[in-house]
């Protein structure tokens, strides 16, 4: 009678479909919620690469043009970009890494305008040509994403901006 009772039970068992939705869901929603979380963080840096060079070029504009109001040291030209991205200015500083650079041709700033920004400040003067580079550190919740981007490690990419420019005859 034992077996008789054991055999239905598992045949009982195999039959049942309850539950099974939910086991699939369990196997498939992490695949599902990691591309949710690469897509919504492909938004974010597309946003963030577009908030950095719109405030790169917004910053350069003012050395451009010799505006009194335009940065005069390297912290004053963080604080400019910083200012114009949003967010927590510590954070932003902390992230971002910049580089004005003066030359009397445009064939000898070609050779550095690849090059990372190393903190230097030189706006020149009148007519001058000038490099701005900024580089912005982007920390990533999915490590996917980094293969598109320069990254300084798995968990973070560096989105980069560069204007080059000649002085206007502001003098």
């Amino acid at each position: 009678m034992d077996r008789i009772r054991l055999s239905r039970t598992r045949a009982a068992f195999h039959r049942d479909q309850r539950g099974a939705t939910a086991v699939e869901f369990a196997l498939v929603a992490p695949i599902l919620f990691l591309a949710l979380f690469s897509l919504v963080e492909v938004g974010m840096l597309g946003m963030m690469s577009s908030a950095l060079d719109n405030a790169v070029f917004e910053t350069s504009r003012r050395i451009r043009t010799g505006r009194e109001d335009g940065p005069t040291s390297a912290s004053n030209f963080e604080d400019q970009i910083c200012g114009r991205m949003g967010g927590s200015l510590g954070e932003c500083r902390s992230r971002l890494t910049i580089s004005v650079q003066k030359f009397d041709r445009f064939t000898d700033a070609n050779a550095v305008v690849n090059a990372a920004p190393a903190g230097q400040f030189n706006k020149g003067s009148a007519e001058d040509i000038v490099i701005v580079k900024a580089d912005y550190r982007w920390p990533l919740m999915t490590p996917f994403i980094a293969t598109a981007y320069h990254r300084d490690s798995p968990m973070s990419v560096t989105l980069g901006s560069r204007v080059a420019f000649k002085n206007e005859p502001f003098e």
